[in-house]
C-alpha cells in the first residue's frame, strides 16, 4: 500500500489548502462505493472524489466533471441532508494513520449551527466513512460494526467514535523511534508492525538506503521527514507511487498529490472495469451458449416426435372406416390398415364416441403437423444463435480493450439480449477498430468484434480493397486499403487476421483473401458471417512480434 499514514498526512495538508472554507454544493453517487463532493472553494468549483472500494479506496481531488452518476442510495441521501451547504473548516489526519477527518460547519432545518466530522478510514477492504457530531457520537456510517462483529470497536449510530486500537509507536515520536531501531532487527516487517502509518514500500526503501545497517536506519528515517514533497509515480508493470521521490528507474512527477492519485487510479479503475465487463460478457455468452445447446437438444427430440404425426391420422381413418365394428365399451380397437398393409392398435376413451375418438386423433395429427414447421424454424434459429455465441465468446476471449468490449455490449443491447440503459453518452459503433501501417506504407485495418467487422467490410471498405479472414472459423475481418499487394503486405495482413482469431496460438493457420466486392453477408445469420468467392489462401504462423513491427495509428 503506497498510501500509508505518512502519505495521507501530506495529502490532507494539500486538501486543506485547496478546500478549507469551501462550501459543499452537492454530493453525488458515482457507484455503489464511490461518492463525489462538489465544492466551491477560492472562487473555483472543485471535485473531491471519495472511494470506499475494497480494492481502490482513496480520497483526492479530480479535474474532470463526472457525467455517469447513478441514482443516490440511502447513505448518499443522508450525507446530502446533513452535509450539503456546509462549510469545510479543516482537513487533517488522525493518529498519524490512514484516517482523514473533514470538519464541517452547517445549519440544520431549525436554523441551528451544527458541527460535523466526516471521518474517512482508508483501510483497504475495511474502508469506511463515518459521520459524527460535535459530541463525537456517530450519526451514521457507510459500514456499521455491531458489538458481535468486533469486540474491540463498535461503529453504530449513537455510539462514541473511537480510533482503532494498536500498540504501535507514533511515527513522529523520534525518541521512541530511535530506541526501537537500536533494538530492532533490520527487517521491514518489524518496522511496519511496530511503527504506525509506515507502508512496506517505505520500510523497504529505508532499509535499502541504509544498506541494512542498524546504525544508519534512524538517520535515513529522519532524512525522509525533511525531504521535499515531490509526488512521484514509478512506471513499470506494477506502478507504485509516493509523495516523495523514493524510486529508481522510469518515473513521472506530478504537481500535486491529487493529480498523482487521479492518474494512478484512473488507470487502475479502467483495468478493473475491463476485468469486470470482460468477466460479465464471457459468463453471459457461455450461459446463452449452453442454454441454446440444451434448447437444440430438446427441439431435436420434439422434431423426431412430431415427425410421427401421420400415425395419428392413420388411426383416426381406421376408426372412421370401422366404426360399425367398434363397441362403445371397448378400450381399444385392432384393425387392418390397407394404407400400412398391417394391423394397428388404436386406444379408445370410453367416455367418447367412436367419432369423437377419431376427431381426437385428427386434432393431434393437425397439431403435430403444424408444430413440425414451427420446430423446424426454431431449430434453424437456435443453430444461428449457437454459431453467433460461439463467435462472440471467441471475440470476448481475445479482447481486453474497454472500447471493444463496450461495443460487444452495445451489440447485445441492439439485439435485445441485454436491456437498454438510458445514457447520455453517444457511442460510435464499430469505429474502435485498429489501424496499422506496414513497412511498405500500406494501411491495414482490423475488426475485433461483430460491429467493427460489419462496419469495415460493408461500409468502410471500397470494392477494390483486399479482405482477409481465417479459413473456416470465426475471426477478424482484416482489410487492406489496396489491391496491388506485395508479399510482405499479404503476410502482415494474414498475420493480423490469424492472430485475432481462435487460432492465434496455432501454427500454419490458413487465411483466405479476396477482393471486398466478392464478399456477401449471409442472410439470417447473426453477427458478421459472410460468404466469399475467388479467394486465395496463405498459411501463416500468428506472431505478436510481427504485429509490433507495424506502426499503429489512430
Amino acid at each position: 500500500m503506497s498510501a500509508d499514514g505518512r502519505f495521507l498526512k501530506y495529502l490532507s495538508k494539500e486538501l486543506n489548502l485547496e478546500l478549507a472554507n469551501g462550501k459543499i454544493q452537492k454530493i453525488s453517487q458515482i457507484s455503489k462505493t464511490d461518492y463525489l463532493f462538489s465544492i466551491r472553494s477560492q472562487g473555483e468549483n472543485k471535485n473531491l472524489y471519495i472511494s470506499l472500494s475494497t480494492s481502490l479506496s482513496r480520497i483526492h481531488l479530480i479535474n474532470k466533471n463526472w457525467d455517469n452518476l447513478i441514482t443516490p442510495g440511502g447513505f448518499c441521501m443522508f450525507m446530502r441532508k446533513h452535509l450539503e451547504s456546509g462549510l469545510i473548516e479543516q482537513i487533517t489526519t488522525l493518529n498519524n494513520d490512514r484516517i482523514i477527518e473533514i470538519q464541517i460547519k452547517n445549519i440544520n432545518d431549525l436554523g441551528d449551527k451544527i458541527n460535523y466530522k466526516v471521518i474517512i478510514e482508508l483501510f483497504g477492504r475495511y474502508a469506511n466513512l463515518v459521520v459524527v457530531d460535535n459530541q463525537n457520537k456517530i450519526i451514521n456510517a457507510y459500514k456499521h460494526i455491531n458489538p458481535f462483529d468486533n469486540i474491540d470497536r463498535i461503529i453504530v449510530n449513537g455510539a462514541k467514535y473511537k480510533l482503532p486500537k494498536d500498540e504501535k509507536i507514533d511515527p513522529e515520536d523520534f525518541d521512541k523511534i530511535k530506541e526501537f531501531f537500536k533494538k530492532a532487527e533490520p527487517n521491514y516487517k518489524d518496522i511496519i508492525n511496530n511503527i504506525r502509518g509506515i507502508s512496506p514500500l517505505l520500510a523497504k526503501h529505508i532499509l535499502k538506503k541504509a544498506n541494512y545497517d542498524s546504525d544508519k536506519i534512524f538517520n535515513i528515517y529522519i532524512e525522509l521527514f525533511e525531504k521535499p514533497i515531490k509526488p512521484t509515480l514509478k512506471i513499470n508493470d506494477k506502478p507504485k507511487f509516493y509523495f516523495i521521490d523514493i524510486f529508481e528507474g522510469r518515473k513521472q512527477y506530478f504537481n500535486s498529490i491529487s493529480a498523482l492519485l487521479e492518474n494512478y487510479y484512473q488507470a487502475r479503475s479502467n483495468k478493473e472495469k475491463v476485468k469486470q465487463i470482460h468477466k460479465y460478457l464471457l459468463t453471459f455468452a457461455k450461459n446463452y451458449l449452453n442454454r441454446n445447446k440444451n434448447k437444440l437438444e430438446k427441439l431435436t427430440k420434439d422434431y423426431k416426435n412430431a415427425q410421427k404425426y401421420d400415425a395419428f391420422r392413420q388411426k383416426a381413418d381406421l376408426l372412421i372406416q370401422n366404426q360399425h365394428k367398434i363397441n362403445f365399451t371397448d378400450l381399444e380397437y385392432i384393425g387392418y390398415s390397407y394404407e400400412l398393409n398391417k394391423e394397428i392398435k388404436v386406444n379408445l376413451d370410453r367416455k367418447l364416441s367412436v367419432i369423437e375418438n377419431a376427431n381426437k386423433y385428427y386434432k393431434r395429427y393437425k397439431k403435430l403437423k403444424s408444430a413440425l414447421k414451427h420446430i423446424k424454424r426454431q431449430i434453424i434459429l437456435t443453430k444461428h444463435e449457437i454459431n453467433y455465441f460461439i463467435n462472440l465468446k471467441q471475440q470476448i476471449d481475445t479482447n481486453y480493450n474497454l472500447n471493444d468490449l463496450e461495443e460487444i455490449k452495445e451489440e447485445l443491447i441492439d439485439l435485445k439480449y441485454l436491456p437498454k440503459k438510458k445514457s447520455k453518452k453517444q457511442t460510435l459503433k464499430g469505429f474502435n477498430y485498429d489501424s496499422y501501417i506496414d513497412p511498405l506504407g500500406v494501411k491495414i485495418v482490423v475488426g475485433k468484434n461483430n460491429l467493427q467487422n460489419n462496419y469495415l467490410t460493408h461500409k468502410f471498405a471500397k470494392k477494390d480493397f483486399m479482405w482477409f479472414h481465417v479459413q473456416n472459423q470465426s475471426g477478424s475481418h482484416t482489410i487492406v486499403c489496396n489491391n496491388n499487394l506485395k508479399e510482405a503486405t499479404i503476410r502482415h495482413a494474414a498475420n493480423l487476421a490469424a492472430y485475432y482469431s481462435k487460432s492465434k496460438n496455432s501454427s500454419s493457420v490458413a487465411v483466405d483473401y479476396t477482393l471486398v466486392k466478392n464478399i456477401k453477408k449471409i442472410p439470417g445469420e447473426l453477427g458478421s458471417y459472410v460468404s466469399y468467392t475467388n479467394q486465395k489462401t496463405i498459411y501463416i504462423d500468428p506472431s505478436i512480434e510481427k504485429i509490433n513491427q507495424l506502426k499503429k495509428i489512430k
